[in-house]
């Protein structure tokens, strides 16, 4: 039995190429994209949860109290927390810590010099919790030594040229001889913690001692282990009373609360200076789930739509199959097996069609997801139901609708897509619509938003600025020898020092900071920014000055300090200049408090990314007690590679140990904005698709419909009816259900782009334009789609239709 079905199914689409071909190459994209963004979202979704403990690792964040018109969160803690944590509450299995080294660390093999800028430091016990797996060395002793080194497989390979690295020596002038005790595997992509260099402690250096008993420092990534079966609401319960012990004053401004380390990727968007290097949005995930959905969607009603127009063609089978004894469940499982045969077919060429597809979307998501014969069976039972499923949706109604037809009159040709079934495929062709309008607006917002950024004034001069990373005391201390030979480079025309820059992607570092007449209410003190300036930046990054002088570069500056309109406004200084204000930093390296006296007030300028609100900043000279130099900055007018060239031949007399490190600081800009220009080309390719696969079946439903009318149109041109009015004939109907999805899927799309601009403090404003502009577009490829049948048929000879059966 099962065998004829098959051989009519194979008989019947056979006869039907043309529909055939766009319902299968229709499924095809559909079932491809929806895999692909399925891939994607469970990857998103998995992120930290390959840890067997996952459900019981928390990670400590602290929260700032300090302003309550602004309370911070912060991904690190004081060093000794974990451990007091560990003590007091019983709840509290274990605790782990981990130190991030900041710039970049010269380290030496075989008598040459390699560099790394990210080291890592760790509590002995780190692989008790985290589940890193291990290609050398023994998990439970690698780290039982001070300064004993983990690294990762690549790190192995390049410098020792083989995974087997146990028993390697490095030397580190800032850690000594170092011994590889241990390989870990690559980490995967959807782990927030990544290394190349693994530490373990050395609690006998003195920094060290200093560090594992401060409370001041916030330096420390910090986590916690929950003995199994505990709710983290009983530890919250108890952490009153422990911050109110060892925070002492502190007590009434500083919290400690806890986060799973699954919900770090997504849930850490108000959490500042955490190790994590991405962060992700759930919205995302909601959207591009969704847009796999509406590609399948559309897909889906294409088959839905051609299944039910072809009815004028199989009536007369359908009715002598019932008249010569065919029963209902008989004709409805002929008509599910081609739905099934076609969504298979489909399925095979989707698989084809993802991995084409998966090296440019593995480009567009910085993923590296793969298909091939070894991981296919694991893809292979989802694909398999997912045609099924899609077999039972898009095939069911069809074949309800078919198997119900009367005999009688299904054999004369009367039931023929009755009003019933034209309503219904006028509703599903407006709700395609709507799933590509909504589609169309989104990226068209999304674009605009991605070019407001780009084209914003962030309040300094972006434009042609090369940063030049100082990595070696020799530079610092010769700084300004090698500024004056920069400034001598053809091309230069500027050069700025500074401790940190506009757009860093490292932590700023903060202060305290008070005025010293100042009546506060309730707190102490603000929590601000902290950057130290030359005199030349002012000139290479075109700040604007609100009120005062900048500095004038003479040694007398280095307690004068300068501050934004912002940090004036948190801190209530109407009239700022010649202020004096207490500034205290407690980092465990640069600890200073001192007076400093407010020369200046510069206009507020984006020195972070523009999804936050501008924050208070103070702007001190470069030889501050807070934070040495760390960049220079050259404004350049000339041959970028000239100037490079030339920029590497100064810094090469100066710094013999690591090769100069620069970015242009336009381009880092843009790197705050990944996960946004990625969304966007999603959005794109989604769009695009949702057009291509929209207009297949626009055509097949053009096709029917003109060869429905085909008398009609003959007879109407007999009598005169000329060209235009024809064409208007045919494709009216078509355009009143584009016009009807527009007024439906606007107000969903304004819903939609109005949540994801929220994640932006700066965001362009949603005007009628854009909805405008997408209807439009909607409605011209409704037309363009179905003009060529049309016009087809409109200038056919009409003889010729009225001789058609």
């Amino acid at each position: 039995m099962i065998r004829n079905y098959l051989k009519v199914a194979f008989r019947s689409l056979r006869r039907n190429k043309g529909y055939t071909l766009i319902n299968i190459l229709g499924l095809a994209i559909g079932i491809a994209f929806s895999c692909m963004m399925y891939i994607y979202v469970t990857h998103e979704l998995s992120s930290d949860s390959f840890h067997e403990k996952s459900d019981r690792i928390f990670r400590v964040i602290m929260e700032d109290k300090r302003n309550p018109d602004n309370v911070r969160f912060y991904g690190s803690a004081p060093a000794p927390l974990t451990e007091a944590l560990l003590n007091e509450i019983p709840e509290i299995e274990d605790h782990t810590r981990l130190y991030r080294t900041t710039g970049q660390i010269v380290y030496q093999l075989d008598g040459q010099n390699f560099q790394e800028r990210e080291w890592y430091i760790t509590h002995s016990n780190f692989f008790e919790i985290f589940d890193f797996e291990f290609i050398a060395g023994d998990k439970n002793t690698a780290l039982n030594e001070p300064l004993s080194l983990v690294i990762n497989r690549s790190t192995a390979i390049k410098l020792f040229g083989k995974e087997n690295a146990v028993g390697e020596l490095i030397s580190s002038s800032w850690f000594g001889s170092l011994k590889v005790t241990g390989v870990v595997k690559d980490f995967p992509e959807n782990s927030h913690i990544k290394f190349n260099f693994l530490l373990s402690e050395n609690p006998q250096m003195e920094g060290w001692k200093n560090l594992l008993t401060d409370w001041e420092d916030f330096s420390a990534f910090a986590y916690v282990l929950l003995k199994p079966n505990v709710k983290i609401a009983t530890v919250n319960a108890k952490v009153p009373d422990f911050i109110t012990k060892f925070f002492g004053p502190y007590a009434q401004v500083f919290n400690a609360k806890f986060q799973n380390i699954e919900d770090i990727y997504f849930e850490s968007e108000d959490i500042e200076g955490g190790i994590e290097e991405f962060k992700g949005q759930l919205s995302y995930i909601y959207i591009f789930a969704t847009m796999g959905l509406f590609i399948l969607l559309i897909a889906c009603i294409n088959y839905i739509n051609l299944a039910t127009s072809k009815a004028a063609y199989r009536s007369r089978e359908i009715g002598i199959r019932k008249v010569v004894g065919a029963f209902k469940r008989q004709l409805i499982t002929q008509f599910l097996m081609e739905s099934l045969l076609v969504s298979l077919i489909a399925m095979v060429l989707a698989v084809g069609i993802i991995d084409l597809a998966f090296p440019y979307f593995n480009q567009i998501t910085g993923k590296s997801f793969d298909i091939n014969l070894t991981n296919l069976g694991m893809y292979l039972p989802t694909l398999l139901l997912l045609a099924v499923i899609i077999a039972l949706f898009s095939g069911g109604y069809p074949a309800l609708y078919l198997s119900h037809l009367k005999p009688v009159s299904s054999i004369k040709g009367q039931e023929i897509g009755g009003k019933k079934s034209g309503g219904m495929r006028k509703g599903l062709v407006t709700f395609q619509f709507v799933l590509t309008i909504v589609m169309l607006v989104v990226t068209l917002l999304i674009g605009q938003q991605l070019n407001y950024i780009q084209d914003k004034d962030m309040g300094f001069d972006k434009d042609k600025l090369l940063v030049i990373d100082i990595n070696n005391g020799n530079v610092r201390r010769q700084f300004q020898t090698m500024k004056t030979q920069y400034e001598a480079i053809p091309g230069v025309e500027s050069v700025g020092v500074s401790s940190r820059v506009p757009g860093e992607w490292k932590n700023i570092n903060e202060v305290f900071a008070k005025p010293n007449s100042a009546n506060w209410e309730g707190t102490d003190s603000i929590k601000t920014y902290y950057m130290g300036f030359d005199d030349g930046m002012l000139e290479t990054y075109q700040f604007k000055l609100a009120a005062g002088s900048y500095f004038t570069g003479n040694d007398g500056d280095s307690t004068n300090v300068l501050i934004n309109e912002s940090a004036a406004k948190a801190m209530g200084l109407t009239n700022p200049v010649g202020t004096t204000i207490n500034v205290k930093s407690y980092h465990t390296y640069w600890r200073a408090d001192y007076n400093a006296k407010v020369v200046g007030v510069l206009k507020d300028f984006n020195f972070q990314s523009l999804h936050t609100k501008i924050e208070p900043i103070i702007i001190a000279t470069w030889n501050n007690p807070v934070r040495p130099i760390d960049y220079f900055t050259l404004k350049i007018s000339g041959n970028a590679p000239k100037v490079i060239e030339g920029a590497n031949a100064v810094h090469e007399k100066f710094d013999l140990y690591s090769p100069m490190e620069y970015h242009f600081l336009d381009q880092q800009l843009n790197t705050f904005y990944e996960a946004e220009e990625r969304a966007g080309l999603i959005f794109k390719m989604a769009a695009a698709l949702c057009i291509f696969v929209a207009c297949l079946g626009l055509l097949g439903l053009a096709s029917f419909m003109v060869e429905k009318r085909k008398k009609e149109l003959g007879i109407r041109k007999i009598l005169g009816a000329n060209e235009v009015s024809l064409f208007v004939l045919l494709s009216s109907s078509i355009s009143k259900q584009v016009i009807l999805a527009f007024i439906i899927a606007s107000p969903l799309a304004w819903y939609i782009i109005s949540n994801w601009l929220a994640a932006f403090e700066y965001r362009i404003s949603i005007g009628p334009g854009t909805f405008i502009v997408a209807g439009l577009v909607a409605v011209s490829i409704a037309l363009i789609t179905i003009s060529y049948r049309a016009l087809q048929a409109i200038y056919s000879n009409p003889v010729d239709s009225l001789r058609s059966e």
